[in-house]
C-alpha cells in the first residue's frame, strides 16, 4: 500500500502539495501543470490543475484549496518531489487494509455516511487544525455491501478555514498563475 496515502492521512500533504500552498511556488518547484481549466466556465476562479494523477483546485487568491487523487484507475500516479519524475502505485487499496495501516501508525479516523449515497462511505482524518483528509470507499459491484471489502475510489484533502479572497477587477485580464 502506498505510504503516500498514509502520509496524506497523517499530514494532509502529497509532497509539495498541501492546502494553502501558493500556485506560483508550485509552478517554480514543479513546472507547468499538465492540465488546467476553470471549474465553472462563467467564473474566472477557482481553477483545476493536474500533476500526474493529482488534481488540485486553487481559489482566486492562488492558494491551494483542495486536492484529490482518483484511485479508481488501474494505478495511482504520485507527483515526484520538486522536479523529479512521479511514480505509479498499483491499486486497489481496500478499506480493511487501509484502516489496519492507519491503526498501526496510530492515526485516528472517523467514518462519514451519506443517506443519499448508500454505496459510498468516507473515512476522514484531521491532520492539522482546519485541514481534513478524506478517503472515499465505494461498494464493489455485484458483491454484498455488508460483507465486501470496499475499494478506495479517491483520496484527498481540503481546508476549512480559508477566508474570503479579495475580489478581482473584472476589467483586468485573468493573470493565470499569478506568478
Amino acid at each position: 500500500m502506498s505510504t503516500d496515502l498514509v502520509r496524506l492521512a497523517a499530514t494532509g500533504r502529497f509532497g509539495d502539495f498541501f492546502v494553502g500552498a501558493r500556485l506560483s511556488d508550485l509552478i517554480v518547484a514543479k513546472g507547468e501543470p499538465e492540465w488546467s481549466g476553470r471549474i465553472q466556465e462563467e467564473r474566472r476562479w477557482p481553477h483545476w490543475f493536474c500533476y500526474g494523477g493529482l488534481e488540485i483546485v486553487f481559489c482566486r487568491c492562488r492558494l491551494l484549496d483542495r486536492m484529490f487523487v482518483p484511485v479508481w484507475r488501474d494505478g495511482l500516479e504520485i507527483p515526484g518531489a520538486g522536479r523529479e519524475r512521479g511514480y505509479s502505485v498499483s491499486t486497489p487499496v481496500t478499506e480493511s487494509r487501509f484502516t489496519a495501516v492507519l491503526e498501526a501508525a496510530g492515526i485516528a479516523w472517523r467514518t462519514q455516511w451519506s443517506p443519499t449515497l448508500p454505496d459510498q462511505r468516507t473515512l476522514l482524518t484531521d491532520p492539522d487544525p482546519g485541514i481534513v483528509a478524506d478517503f472515499v470507499f465505494v461498494a464493489p459491484d455485484g458483491e454484498d455491501p455488508g460483507t465486501a471489502d470496499w475499494p478506495l475510489e479517491k483520496a484527498g484533502t481540503y481546508g476549512l478555514n480559508h477566508g474570503a479572497c479579495p475580489e478581482t477587477d473584472p476589467s483586468l485580464p485573468d493573470d493565470g498563475y499569478g506568478a
